[in-house]
C-alpha cells in the first residue's frame, strides 16, 4: 500500500489514474486525494477532485442511474480536499472528525434541498426493492419505514464515516512515506476532550426524545466517541504488550453483536475524556515494571 502511495504522489496522472481506478472499490479513491491534499496542499487536491468529478459527471451521464448516487460519491471526494486542509492546518483529529461530520451533514441537507425529486425516485425504488424481497418470502417480512429525512441521515453518516475511514487511510500512507509508524502514535493518543464530550453525549441523549427521522442525524455525535474508544483499545493493547487477537476479538465482536459493542466502545472513549484512561494505564505498567 505505500507503494501505491508512492505512486499516487509522483504527479498529477498517476494520481488522477489510482483515483479514478480506487472509485471502483472503497475507500481508494477518496484517500487518494486526501494524501494528495496532506501532502501537495488543499490546491492540487482540489485539482485532483475537480477533474475525477468530470469523469464521474460524464460517467454518469451516459448511464441510467439517480443523479443522487453520483451526487453522494462526488460529495465524499470533496469532503476530502476540506478535511485534509483541516487536519494539516489544526493537526487535531479531534477537530477534523467534527468539521468532517458537519461538512456531510451539510452535503446530505443539501441534497435534500437541491435534488429533492432524485431523493424521491431513490426512495422509491428502496421501498420497490423491499417490496419484491417480501413477495418472494413467505414466511418473515422485512419491513421498511423509511422516510426521506431518515434517508438522508443515512447518506450524512455514510459520507462521515466512508471520510473518517479515508483521511485515516491516507494519513497512514503520508505516515508511512515521511514518518513511520507516526499514525500509529496520532490514533493511540486520540482522545475528545471533556467539554466536547459532553456536548457530544448532550446530542445524543437529546436525539432520544426526537421523532425516529430526527433520531438519526443526532446519531452522529456518537461517532468521535466511537473513534476514541477504539482508539483507547489500541493503545491499551500495546501499552499492556497485548496480542493483535485482542484487536481481531474486538472489530469481529463488533461486527457480530454490533449495538452492544458499540456502547462498551462509546462509554470507554467518554470515560476517557473524562478522567483520561490512558495515564491510568500508563501508571498501571509502569507500577508492573
Amino acid at each position: 500500500m505505500i507503494a501505491l502511495a508512492n505512486f499516487i504522489l509522483r504527479g498529477r496522472v498517476q494520481a488522477l489514474a489510482v483515483a479514478f481506478i480506487g472509485s471502483f472499490f472503497p475507500l481508494i479513491s477518496s484517500a487518494t486525494i486526501a494524501l494528495v491534499a496532506l501532502c501537495k496542499g488543499a490546491k492540487e487536491g482540489l485539482l485532483l477532485f475537480l477533474w475525477l468529478s468530470l469523469i464521474l459527471v460524464l460517467i454518469q451521464q451516459a448511464s441510467t442511474d439517480n443523479p443522487l448516487l453520483a451526487a453522494v460519491s462526488i460529495a465524499s471526494l470533496g469532503i476530502m480536499v476540506i478535511a485534509a486542509k483541516v487536519h494539516r492546518h489544526l493537526a487535531s483529529w479531534q477537530w477534523t472528525l467534527l468539521a468532517t461530520i458537519a461538512i456531510s451533514v451539510a452535503c446530505a441537507f443539501s441534497f435534500g434541498l437541491l435534488m429533492g425529486s432524485e431523493v424521491t425516485a431513490f426512495l422509491t425504488t428502496v421501498e420497490a426493492m423491499f417490496a419484491a424481497i417480501n413477495s418472494k418470502q413467505q414466511d418473515a417480512k422485512i419491513s421498511l419505514d423509511l422516510t426521506e429525512s431518515m434517508l438522508l441521515g443515512i447518506v450524512a453518516t455514510l459520507l462521515a464515516i466512508g471520510s473518517i475511514m479515508s483521511l485515516m487511510l491516507a494519513r497512514w500512507w503520508q505516515a508511512g512515506i515521511y514518518n513511520p509508524g507516526g499514525f500509529q502514535k496520532e490514533f493511540h493518543s486520540f482522545k475528545i476532550e471533556a467539554k466536547v464530550a459532553v456536548i457530544l453525549v448532550a446530542v445524543l441523549l437529546a436525539g432520544q426524545f426526537m421523532s425516529k427521522s430526527s433520531q438519526i442525524w443526532s446519531d452522529l455525535a456518537v461517532l468521535p466517541l466511537l473513534i476514541a474508544g477504539i482508539a483507547l483499545v489500541h493503545c491499551a493493547v500495546k501499552l499492556l504488550d497485548q496480542g493483535r487477537q485482542w484487536l481481531a476479538f474486538l472489530y469481529v465482536g463488533f461486527i457480530l453483536a454490533g449495538k452492544p459493542v458499540t456502547v462498551i466502545l462509546l462509554v470507554l472513549g467518554l470515560t476517557d475524556s473524562l478522567i483520561d484512561l490512558r495515564s491510568r494505564l500508563e501508571g498501571y505498567k509502569n507500577s508492573k515494571t
